[in-house]
């Protein structure tokens, strides 16, 4: 299902978690302490995971690694709709193709950050999220402006809606009263 054919209304409700990465002693990735952690998470009452946040352990692993984690959660959670992988990179080619690859796991969204290894400019940012929105599923803009020097303002939230490249965001800059705007701008 592609961002302009999901349900933009209210498409969660409840909480989607930040899961951590249990690994070994060896620092190899435990799957089956993972798999045991997001079931839990699950039947404990969350709506939703999200694998390879943003600021985690993803950056340290193997690409097997990082399509490894997002498999066991889609099998974990029992339904891919509940699981919303970390799709950041420093590029948007290798960001759309962790959307891709997300998809093809049976995630039903994925969460990304504008880009993040430079001040990118609004131009920059909607091309950014135009590229990734190729894969075809739904993409939540995670905005964090603190850490990635990029602030995706309501009014760039806004365009960024209308272009058909995001259907949500993660608000993350401090400011509670971003969310009248955002909604007043992009319901």
């Amino acid at each position: 299902m592609t961002a302009t054919t999901w349900n933009t209304d209210r498409p969660w409700r409840g909480i989607m978690v930040a899961t951590t990465l249990p690994f070994r002693e060896d620092l190899s990735v435990d799957y089956d302490a993972y798999a045991e952690h997001v079931a839990w998470l699950i039947a404990n009452g969350c709506d939703g995971v999200v694998p390879n946040g943003s600021l985690g352990e993803y950056q340290t692993l193997t690409d097997a690694e990082r399509a490894q984690v997002v498999r066991t959660a889609v099998a974990a959670a029992g339904d891919g709709a509940r699981v919303m992988p970390g799709v950041a990179a420093y590029g948007s080619a290798e960001s759309r193709r962790w959307a891709e690859q997300a998809a093809e796991a049976g995630a039903g969204s994925v969460l990304l950050l504008p880009p993040n290894t430079y001040r990118a400019e609004p131009a920059a940012v909607r091309a950014h999220y135009t590229e990734v929105a190729k894969a075809e599923i739904p993409i939540v803009a995670y905005n964090n402006p603190i850490d990635t020097k990029v602030d995706l303002t309501p009014d760039l939230l806004a365009r960024l809606h209308g272009d058909g490249s995001i259907v949500a965001v993660k608000e993350f800059s401090g400011d509670v009263r971003r969310a009248y705007e955002i909604a007043e701008l992009a319901p």
